[in-house]
């Protein structure tokens, strides 16, 4: 945005959030290039507006409860590993908020997007704006030297368009994330979301129709297509995000272990078995969809 733009986004949000508020939203660190956001982006003043924003579905829509967050660093590298759901990232946007809210000081969390991301018109700005990344492995390396606080979900598209009665079992993990947790020595926090797979039921997906258009699936839920663009709006289901211990992976095996397939695929597997287990902890916690 243009100096001025951004002057106007500041002052209103100053106005939404009262100056105390404004104050800790400013403390949100960004790799200036110059231009008013760093390489990949991430633009201070967009975030700090869609965060106001994304709260008030944050506090009154899906409700989110969280926990566990003394197993996040307050500083330095650090891999968040989630399962996925929902259709929709909505799990991604409301851990940013609650990073944002919760962590003192309040950390960005910067996602990775798959790169069909890339492609879509407008919505590919914004990401970028509000601190996500395409998945590329350049861009997760230079995250994790900026020291970032860096969340990937390793199941990718087939995790948010899971049919309604695979929800909540985890579909296989890719490997990278694990590669890069070795070769830069970062740990990895397991994070289980309750919630995101009730959020947007898929009854059937079509993945030829998907093919020709150019993206990962095409669902039909309860809602959509029915609704036209209002059957994408989630359910206002109660969300509940944990934060497991961290995995020191490079501690036990070294940076070289990277090198060795069989090794890195069986440390993906392990981190899927404890964020599963973690998944099905909550799921047996819980008392109601919606409450």
């Amino acid at each position: 945005m243009s100096p001025r733009t951004r002057e106007q986004v500041v002052r209103l949000c100053k106005l939404l959030a009262g100056p105390e508020e404004y104050r800790w939203l400013d403390r949100i660190g960004v790799r200036d290039l110059g231009l008013g956001y760093d390489r990949f982006g991430f633009e201070k003043e967009s975030a700090a507006l869609a965060y106001l924003f994304l709260r008030l579905v944050y506090k009154h829509w899906f409700r989110v409860e969280s926990e566990g967050h003394h197993n996040i660093p307050r500083v330095g590298r650090c891999i968040l590993v989630g399962n996925h759901g929902g259709l929709l990232p909505w799990d991604a946007s409301m851990m940013c908020v609650d990073a944002l809210c919760r962590l003192h000081p309040p950390r960005m969390v910067r996602a990775i997007v798959d790169h069909f991301v890339a492609t879509l018109p407008f919505l590919n700005v914004i990401f970028a704006r509000c601190g996500q990344v395409i998945g590329a492995r350049q861009n997760f390396r230079e995250l994790l030297q900026g020291e970032e606080l860096i969340l990937v979900f390793p199941e990718g598209t087939k995790g948010i368009g899971k049919p309604y009665w695979d929800r909540y079992r985890l579909r296989p993990f890719r490997v990278g994330f694990v590669e890069m947790a070795l070769q830069y020595k970062s740990p990895i926090v397991p994070v289980s979301f309750i919630g995101p797979d009730d959020q947007a039921p898929i009854v059937v997906s079509f993945d030829g129709v998907s093919q020709s258009l150019g993206v990962p699936f095409v669902p039909v839920t309860p809602t959509f297509p029915w609704l036209g663009l209002a059957g994408l709006l989630p359910y206002p289901v109660k969300y509940r995000i944990q934060y497991g211990e961290p995995i020191h992976f490079y501690r036990e095996y070294g940076k070289d272990a990277a090198l060795d397939p069989r090794l890195v695929e069986e440390l993906a597997s392990r981190v899927r078995e404890k964020v599963q287990d973690m998944v099905d902890a909550g799921l047996k916690r819980r008392t109601g969809v919606f409450v």
